[in-house]
């Protein structure tokens, strides 16, 4: 069996908190209590909620639904099955991913018998168990022997939880509640939007905006917010854009230092990791700036698969299946460490349940990660790994599994195309240097990438230090290098490709940290150390701004440099800056004979990365005093004046399994009509006969197949287009009825900023309501 890693070694394990005298005054109670963080961080995200227009008895009531509905259940099934004597903040953590995975299957079955409340039944009934039955009454408590994290622990993490609060901000103030303050979101979110108002009516779902598309993808976040919306009464559009993703975000932070402590065993590793997971990026060394779209999700000049960027909000699935791939991992660590324990198995193979309908991405990346365990442990200990292999079976079933009943047996348009995501990247795209995709152009941004990535992940450096390291982290280099090459290999007509790495992140951050601890002397990291590591990582940001400050400030591109040799020279050479550096100041400390030399090298490079996060920040607080710290209209018009207010309408008149026909199909971007309309869908909660067309499984694939963008395909279905439109441009008995009887249409959802609506109109069908442009008609009977 094998150990964390200090675990053979007590004097290299962080030291021990002395006892505290257990006669102290009630402030220094207060002050020392481990609830002091947690109720500061509570009260701000209740205050910056309450300011982005969420009231507090809203979050009074979201908060008491996750404790005890969601956290509550988690946490007592997680101490079942786990029986590792975590500690109670790693409980509650691990816990509340369970407490997901446990309220998505219920609420499956609650929602297609038609009664979404029995969900409650996932909170009553455990509790009920855990009261009632007399073995389960002692995991009420954490272990006896559980670990107690140090004070400083406590406060860096809430401190990081607190940093993406304050990054939310930046999602927040763009996308708004009310109109007009909510009509410019991307077409992601209403997207998002229209599977959740899915969710709430129907199981199993469908495609809400076409007719007779199966959803082949990864929907289990939907569910989610679906059954907290019919517990809480909360509007699901409140879940989406300012709730459901807080605490998702808040736990990953925790469950990824929670991972790296299991494996190093070392407190000060957890904060470690989950600052390089968040916070260090592609290093940019340039002062000017990337094309908006970019700057505004806040995706770096080349790909670093990060955590913290818009898509964090606007794409819950990656998210969520972050945050429930992680206790995964933690099970799994204990598994491949002792692989005879089948309730383990068992509830290994619960978790992997609820992230194979999470996210696509992890299953893939996993198999590739226990496949390099076995094939590392026959190359170098001449063994078969029993738990790898067990893992690995289970992993391929349900990775055959998501693949048939998930998602279909369809790919999503995902094919090979080498460089793709260099191709759609924000330095290729800003300066142009990836037109026409030139070999020799597409190799140097592949060399700045490999740059980027070393910046990142310099730790894994020390692993080259110690013999084959633990399976566990052979596991996480495996999904590092999967994520890696799927990324770099592969291209989907949305970008998909880049959730490969943003899956890896975490992974690749604990394994780089655990070759950190490796390049410490007894891996202790003391306050000397400490400061010596964030001086490095200061300097490593001092340097990055200069080589900023001495480059050019406008985009370089073919127009003003002349020519691709000179365009190419202004692109590598702040890159070769920062490389040149960093190669004399290793050299400098080795000649000093530093025994930290190497670890502060990689202190230097995640210095260059943390730059890219301060600058994020940074710009956060410039748009907010310059712009505006909320409401804020920017962009294409997505979602039109009066949709929100006709849409709940709709709903609350028409009942889940009513067909409704739209003539909102065009979706402008870029001045361009896209088929990625989804909002009155998303609004109204109700099935389209056809309003948008794009993301759809049957859409990827004639995007594959047209070598376009998804928002570019027509729809393979004209007969139904044509008979669609043909009631809002010209309305008569037999356009009516058509919609009527062959395809079941009772209500039109209209939207007339669209320019294609009959004045006649009203004379087929009976107006029931109208907000701004927005009008609501009924269809007469036949």
């Amino acid at each position: 069996m094998q150990t964390p890693t200090e675990a053979a070694d007590p004097d290299v394990t962080d030291p021990v908190p002395a006892p505290v005298a257990a006669h102290r005054g009630p402030l220094r109670r207060v002050l020392m209590s481990g609830w002091l963080p947690v109720a500061l961080l509570w009260v701000a995200t209740t205050a910056a909620l309450w300011f982005f227009e969420v009231p507090p008895a809203t979050t009074i009531v979201f908060t008491l639904y996750l404790a005890l509905g969601i956290a509550l259940p988690g946490t007592l099934w997680w101490r079942f099955f786990h029986r590792s004597g975590g500690f109670f903040v790693a409980d509650v953590a691990a816990g509340l991913a369970l407490g997901y995975i446990g309220e998505v299957f219920v609420y499956i079955g609650a929602r297609a018998i038609g009664l979404p409340l029995l969900v409650l039944a996932w909170p009553v009934g455990t509790v009920a168990a855990f009261l009632l039955v007399p073995s389960l009454r002692r995991f009420w408590r954490p272990a006896a022997d559980a670990p107690v994290p140090p004070l400083l622990w406590r406060w860096c993490l809430t401190l990081i939880a607190g940093m993406t609060l304050l990054w939310s901000f930046k999602f927040y103030r763009l996308y708004g509640l009310r109109y007009p303050y909510n009509s410019t979101p991307d077409t992601d979110s209403t997207f998002h939007l229209a599977l959740v108002g899915e969710a709430k009516h129907h199981m199993p779902m469908m495609v809400p905006w076409i007719t007779d598309e199966p959803l082949w993808y990864h929907w289990f976040v939907y569910p989610e917010m679906a059954a907290s919306s019919w517990v809480t009464g909360i509007e699901p559009q409140v879940l989406l854009l300012r709730l459901s993703m807080l605490p998702m975000l808040m736990a990953f932070a925790v469950l990824v230092a929670v991972l790296a402590r299991k494996v190093t065993g070392g407190w000060w590793s957890g904060v470690a990791a989950s600052v390089l997971t968040l916070f260090v990026l592609s290093p940019n060394p340039y002062q000017w700036v990337t094309w908006e779209f970019y700057t505004n999700l806040a995706f770096s000049t080349l790909e670093d698969g990060s955590s913290l960027r818009l898509t964090v909000w606007s794409g819950p699935t990656q998210t969520f299946g972050a945050l429930l791939m992680l206790p995964l991992m933690i099970v799994l660590v204990d598994r491949l460490r002792e692989w005879r324990d089948a309730r383990g198995w068992v509830f290994f193979a619960v978790l992997l349940a609820g992230v194979m309908g999470a996210k696509a991405t992890y299953l893939p990346l996993l198999f590739c990660g226990l496949l390099l365990v076995l094939g590392a442990e026959l190359l170098f200990h001449r063994t078969l790994h029993r738990g790898a292999l067990i893992g690995l079976g289970i992993t391929f079933g349900a990775l055959v599994f998501s693949q048939v009943v998930l998602f279909g047996g369809t790919s999503q348009g995902t094919e090979l195309k080498p460089f793709f995501t260099l191709v759609t990247g924000a330095l290729g795209t800003s300066t142009g240097y990836a037109v026409g995709e030139v070999t020799s152009r597409m190799a140097v941004l592949a060399v700045l990438l490999f740059f980027c990535w070393v910046c990142i992940w310099a730790g894994l450096a020390g692993l080259l230090r110690r013999r084959l390291p633990e399976p566990a982290v052979v596991t996480m280099i495996g999904i590092g290098l999967a994520g890696a090459g799927a990324t770099i290999l592969t291209g989907q007509s949305g970008d998909s490709q880049r959730f490969f790495i943003e899956a890896a992140r975490p992974y690749l951050s604990v394994a780089a940290v655990v070759g950190l601890y490796s390049l410490l002397p007894a891996g202790r990291l003391t306050a000397r150390r400490a400061w010596a590591l964030v001086g490095f990582v200061v300097l490593g940001m001092a340097v990055t701004q200069a080589v900023q400050v001495t480059g050019r400030g406008d985009v370089p591109n073919i127009g003003n440099t002349g020519s691709y040799a000179a365009l190419t020279r202004d692109i590598v050479l702040p890159y070769a800056a920062l490389a040149v550096v960093a190669v004399l100041v290793a050299v400098g400390l080795r000649l000093a004979r530093k025994g930290m030399a190497v670890a502060l090298v990689v202190a230097l490079l995640a210095g260059y990365g943390i730059n890219t996060s301060f600058q994020n920040y940074y710009k956060i607080l410039w748009d907010s005093t310059h712009v505006g710290w909320k409401n804020v209209v920017k962009g294409e018009v997505i979602v039109s004046d009066g949709v929100l207010e006709a849409g709940r309408w709709l709903r609350d008149h028409s009942d889940p399994d009513d067909l409704v026909a739209t003539n909102a199909h065009c979706q402008r971007w870029n001045k361009d009509c896209t088929d990625l309309h989804f909002s009155m869908t998303a609004y109204s909660e109700r099935r389209m006969l056809l309003e948008g067309w794009g993301f759809t499984t049957t859409a990827h694939v004639e995007a594959a197949r047209l070598k376009t963008w998804v928002g570019y395909v027509p729809y393979w279905r004209p007969e139904i287009l044509a008979d669609n439109d043909a009631v809002f441009t010209n309305p008569s008995p037999q356009t009516v009825g058509l919609l009527r009887d062959r395809y079941g249409v009772r209500w039109l959802f209209v939207d007339e900023s669209q320019n294609n609506v009959s004045p006649q109109l009203s004379a087929f069908a009976t107006e029931r309501y109208r907000s701004g442009v927005a009008v609501v008609y009924e269809l007469p009977s036949a």
